[in-house]
């Protein structure tokens, strides 16, 4: 059941990750990047973050969290392909089948 809530968490924080991200205005002018005298506007300002970028930070930090755990074994109940045991397990041998009753007496053996 908690791997069904993660699952729907996870999906919802891409989607609110996708939109948020592309509802963020986009930088003026790409030259921008690569001058030295406009390097403070090239990072945009220090000040307080925008509503849209606290939103972008959370639903992030909430899609690596949870994909994180979605890999965790204990969840999934798979074991890790590096682990080995100690001893190999045994398969288990097929039993032979029952043999079927010994026929009765033949009428030539009894001559």
């Amino acid at each position: 059941m908690l791997t069904y809530i993660l699952y729907g968490l996870f999906i919802l924080s891409c989607i609110v990750l996708v939109v948020v991200i592309l509802l963020q205005p986009g930088k003026a002018d790409a030259g921008a990047l690569f001058s030295n005298t406009l390097s403070s506007t090239a990072f945009g300002p220090r000040g307080t973050a925008s509503l849209l970028a606290k939103i972008t930070i959370g639903a992030g930090a909430a899609f690596m969290l949870i994909a994180l755990t979605l890999g965790l074994p204990m969840l999934s109940g798979s074991r890790s392909v590096l682990q080995s045991d100690s001893a190999p397990a045994a398969s288990p041998t097929p039993t032979p089948a029952a043999s079927p009753a010994a026929p009765a007496a033949s009428p030539a053996a009894s001559q």
